[in-house]
């Protein structure tokens, strides 16, 4: 988490704020109460006054640390109880409490608890192996140790349970879930879904009920997961939902994943300049034979992202998957695409934070 103050204030507050945010080592941003959903997520503090306390108190935006409550005057005390809902901490009323709002932001920078953070999945385009792939580095993480919260968000998809083989395991689905943004324990979710063992646990949807996802239950798994400490890996849709942009930029990284050919070059760039503009970091994973003879550096390039693997066709990996279970060995070429995912994912996580 970085150190930065986003600032949702009024214009008259705003020179108040920037000396104090300037005072206590922090690099202030400014921001709209109607859209701060990315910088609520990752800033170290957030200072906002009574007008923005009443956008945010109906937004079900989750309850953070960090919140300052700010105004000229005395708040009101349905005000103060609207921002202590949102995570409120203390407050100052400026000019008279710069001193006060110095101390309490430079006491905000010691270190904040650890949260695993969110890594997503999105394909170029139809039959690229952007769920493959987010199965298979989900087992990598798990394998090196982190508790994975695996969300399958692609509503017209198979389903992740059945590349897992946990599809007749009990378990809530995404059409039981019926809350908002942080109205949920990550550890009483957790314990309400189906497993694939224990450090791995998801969200799919069930097969006979049609019902499209909402964007509450799904931003409410998201955010429990990662104040929980899990890993949260989304499998997304090539779809401009919503849902979906909500997801993508809560993420640290996004993994865009297409092939080696005109076509699939061409997709992911349109799918990057129309859905992604707006997310921290995306880098593209090449799977499958190149036809036409291009290179993955060649795609990267013209894409205009950073490669972080070319995953070489795997004849057997089609079998394995009709067997019922998704099985990844370390060394074969999705293993060590996985690898190279979760590897680039903790970089990602460290600059982050």
């Amino acid at each position: 988490m970085s150190d930065d103050l986003l600032a949702l204030v009024a214009e008259h507050l705003h020179d108040d704020v920037a000396r104090c945010a300037a005072a206590a080592g922090y690099r202030l941003i400014p921001g709209d109460a109607r859209e701060c959903r990315r910088d609520w997520l990752r800033t170290r503090a957030v200072v906002l006054d009574p007008p923005a306390v009443a956008t945010l108190a109906p937004s079900s935006l989750p309850r953070r640390g960090g919140v300052v409550l700010i105004s000229d005057t005395e708040p009101a005390s349905a005000t103060w109880r609207g921002a202590l809902d949102l995570g409120a901490v203390d407050s100052a009323v400026l000019p008279e409490d710069e001193s006060h709002l110095v101390r309490i932001l430079t006491e905000l920078r010691l270190p904040a608890s650890r949260q695993a953070g969110a890594l997503a999945f999105i394909p170029a385009h139809g039959g690229a192996g952007a769920s493959t792939l987010a199965v298979a580095s989900a087992l990598a993480a798990v394998e090196s140790g982190e508790r994975v919260l695996l969300l399958d968000i692609d509503e017209l998809g198979a389903g992740l349970d059945l590349t897992l083989g946990v599809e007749a395991r009990e378990g809530l689905r995404w059409q039981d879930l019926s809350f908002d943004e942080g109205a949920v324990s990550g550890a009483s979710l957790r314990n309400a879904l189906p497993r694939y063992n224990d450090r791995l646990a998801l969200v799919t949807g069930r097969r006979d009920d049609i019902r499209p996802l909402a964007r509450g239950p799904v931003l409410a798994a998201v955010d429990a997961g990662r104040a929980h400490g899990d890993l949260v890996i989304a499998d997304l849709p090539r779809a401009d939902t919503p849902v979906v942009r909500a997801v993508a930029e809560s993420a640290e990284l996004v993994v865009v994943v297409t092939t080696p050919t005109v076509a699939g070059t061409a997709a992911a760039r349109l799918l990057i300049a129309r859905l992604l503009t707006a997310c921290p970091r995306v880098e593209l994973v090449i799977r499958g034979p190149s036809p036409g003879g291009l290179r993955a550096a060649q795609v990267a390039d013209a894409v205009g992202v950073p490669l972080i693997a070319a995953c070489r066709p795997d004849p057997r990996l089609a079998m394995r998957l009709e067997a019922g279970r998704l099985r990844v060995a370390p060394r074969s070429p999705l293993g060590r695409a996985a690898s190279a995912v979760y590897s680039r994912f903790t970089d990602a996580r460290v600059a982050a934070s």
